[in-house]
């Protein structure tokens, strides 16, 4: 019963351990972000190319027929639902040789929407190459370098926040698309980009498994505490209900004797008495005078007093004891 308790008790601190709730991160919705570059390259008429504009794919750019490349970025912004959707928009042109980098142009752009799906931003440029590449001769005479390739950037970077359902995440999005000019040609790098991010909310989950624990817990504790009482109760009760009673402490002292004790209904009178301390005195006495044990019993309101006597001639031996009852 003993190891029941024990069960019991280590049931209710391991609820107690359990989590009753936690925080957790809830998606409550997605953005995409796609940025493109869509190129058409101006070429003079040639021997090679049918056409005067090629685009991507079309064919390969040579620096010497090419007149003017024209870029057109979009940057798409979808939400899985609707939003607010604040972003700024700052686009950095410049021309790089390596160890050199001169800015061609700075621009900047806003959007600001509410309760739309996406938005899209857009900026063309368009570059003249001839133009370019004077200019990075010119660099590299007055800087006495020359650099074995160049290449002109283009750098937007996205920045804002996108709202939904009354959560606002940041943007920050870079796209960076490179025309490299190398050994006489043309050729473009990172024309397209894409992310998709998910829009959080922090939320309290609540485990009310833990709560049910819990109480299984209590109750069998409880339960395993009760059956305890009670097996307690009981072996109490049964050891008490083996305890000698008034009549066996009685008997264990008489029945060796019970030959030579009489009982009687008056005690004795007109003699002197001896008070015996031990019972064991008594019977002496009686063995040494050849005389028999009486025996008086005195019934009283929760007592039993019994008086064993020998009686000498005028002196009387006496042995007394009370019993109560448990």
């Amino acid at each position: 019963m003993g190891l029941l308790v024990v069960f019991a008790a280590y049931g209710v601190v391991y609820a107690q351990g359990l989590p009753v709730s936690k925080l957790s991160t809830v998606t409550i919705g997605d953005y995409a972000l796609q940025g493109t570059y869509n190129l058409v390259a101006t070429v003079q008429p040639n021997e090679l190319y049918n056409s005067t504009n090629l685009s991507p794919g079309q064919g390969t750019l040579f620096a010497a027929i090419t007149r003017t490349i024209n870029v057109t970025y979009a940057c798409t912004i979808s939400l899985g639902q609707t939003g607010d959707v604040n972003l700024g928009a700052s686009y950095l042109v410049s021309l790089s040789g390596g160890v050199w980098n001169k800015t061609l142009s700075q621009s900047t752009q806003s959007e600001q929407q509410s309760g739309v799906g996406s938005v899209m931003l857009t900026r063309s440029f368009q570059f003249n190459v001839s133009q370019t590449m004077a200019l990075a001769k010119r660099i590299g005479t007055e800087l006495q370098y020359t650099s074995p390739s160049y290449m002109i950037q283009i750098s937007p970077v996205i920045t804002g926040s996108l709202g939904v359902v009354g959560r606002t995440v940041p943007v920050d999005f870079v796209t960076p698309m490179n025309l490299t000019f190398s050994g006489g040609l043309i050729t473009p790098t990172g024309t397209s980009y894409s992310y998709v991010g998910n829009i959080t909310s922090p939320e309290i989950l609540t485990y009310g498994s833990t709560n049910t624990y819990r109480y299984v817990s209590y109750g069998a504790l409880a339960a395993s505490l009760l059956l305890l009482g009670i097996s307690l109760y009981y072996v109490l009760m049964v050891e008490k209900g083996n305890e000698p009673g008034e009549a066996d402490v009685i008997s264990a002292l008489t029945q060796p004797y019970r030959e030579v004790i009489a009982s009687t209904n008056s005690l004795p009178s007109g003699t002197s008495q001896v008070s015996m301390e031990k019972w064991e005195d008594l019977v002496k006495v009686a063995d040494t005078i050849g005389r028999p044990i009486l025996e008086y019993v005195d019934r009283g309101e929760g007592f039993t007093h019994h008086v064993f006597w020998v009686l000498d001639g005028y002196t009387t031996y006496v042995y007394e004891a009370t019993l109560r009852p448990k």
